[in-house]
């Protein structure tokens, strides 16, 4: 749409109102950067701007860095933003009662490996030498030194206050130059590690590296989200201001929170498309694909004032869309699709879709 109107296009050949299903299933997907432009976008638009009920994004993210990284409710807060829409779980975000976002604490548990993995937590220091064991037996003959009358030594005041990084200034706007070289400089020299522990994905035969998400298309769509290829003039993904003191880690930690949902909602199943995962009486509903955690997809809107509204698709009523990326976990559901029909759930026990009789979703679709 953006190529018709003559606006800058980062994808001109890719209708996604008529052929949604290109971000999972284009040449720019495999082995490449799109799935990783979707979601890097998504986070710079809607979690690094979230500000609700004196909960600022920006702010808890200097909080947590300069609180010595201890805080994991940050995490948790927002998972909730992330899944439900809300930073205090459980919670009324895009629900109309309060649940608790999916999969929170094995996205806790992910942020904390990320942070561990690339030593960004200062409370996780080295361990001190050990101390030497004593003699055997005295190596001289003790000696009576004359008592001292000397005052002792007071301990004066400290010279220096503890670091603490200003708020980063620059949030909206273009990532300095050296923000941008400090963190691929910290990327690149754990690219092992990164690979290793995040970039692995689960398959009834054991854990491989994922075949959607690479290291080379990750760092393609960071680069594009940060040196102005990719998003425009606004939404930038937040990886420092490059003037504080703790610029860096700051940038680290928003990107270790980006990863934590990545690797929970996606790259552990090697999945593009969204996993049909909330069960309603211990059934998957088809009718997920309509919404899930409360929502209702083909009423969302798009926000973010002249720039932004407007720009959603228009609900076609009869078009069918079908998935090609699902979870392999053992009973998981096939791909998602939507259409014109009644739909029923999915039977996990005996690898069945069951359309008689129709049975709603959580959201009563």
């Amino acid at each position: 749409r953006a190529s018709r109107e003559g606006r800058p296009a980062r994808y001109p050949k890719i209708d996604f109102c008529e052929f949604p299903q290109g971000v999972c299933s284009s040449d720019e997907t495999y082995g490449g950067e799109l799935q990783w432009m979707i979601g890097l976008f998504e986070w710079a638009d809607r979690i690094q701007t979230y500000d609700k009920d004196g909960w600022n994004f920006i702010e808890k993210l200097k909080e947590f860095c300069d609180g010595g990284y201890t805080d994991f409710a940050f995490v948790d807060a927002v998972s909730g933003i992330l899944n439900i829409g809300c930073h205090d779980p459980p919670c009324q975000g895009f629900s109309n009662s309060a649940v608790e976002p999916h999969n929170k604490r094995e996205r806790n548990d992910t942020f904390q490996r990320f942070l561990n993995e690339f030593k960004v937590a200062r409370n996780f220091p080295p361990p001190p030498p050990p101390t030497p064991l004593p003699s055997p037996a005295p190596t001289y003959e003790p000696t009576e030194a004359e008592p001292t009358t000397a005052a002792p030594t007071s301990i004066g005041q400290p010279t220096e206050i503890p670091t603490s990084s200003s708020r980063p200034t620059s949030i909206q706007g273009r990532p300095p130059a050296e923000a941008v070289t400090n963190i691929e400089n910290a990327l690149k020299s754990s690219r092992s590690r990164f690979e290793k522990f995040l970039l692995k994905s689960e398959y009834p035969t054991g854990a491989w590296p994922s075949y959607l998400y690479t290291w080379r298309g990750f760092l393609q769509a960071l680069r594009k989200m940060t040196t102005g290829v990719g998003p425009g003039e606004k939404n930038w993904f937040f990886i420092g201001d490059g003037e504080s003191p703790n610029s860096l880690q700051l940038g680290l930690i928003n990107l270790a929170s980006f990863v934590a949902h990545g690797v929970t909602q996606a790259i552990k199943y090697d999945s593009c498309d969204e996993n049909n995962y909330e069960m309603v009486d211990f059934r998957y509903p088809i009718s997920n694909a309509c919404g899930q955690n409360g929502r209702s997809y083909q009423d969302d809107m798009c926000t973010g004032g002249d720039e932004g509204e407007g720009y959603e698709c228009e609900v076609d009523s009869s078009m069918e869309m079908y998935g090609v990326t699902h979870a392999r976990w053992i009973g998981a559901p096939p791909p998602l699709y939507c259409g014109d029909k009644s739909t029923g759930y999915w039977d996990h026990f005996k690898g069945l879709e069951i359309n008689d009789p129709p049975f709603a979703n959580l959201a009563g679709r």
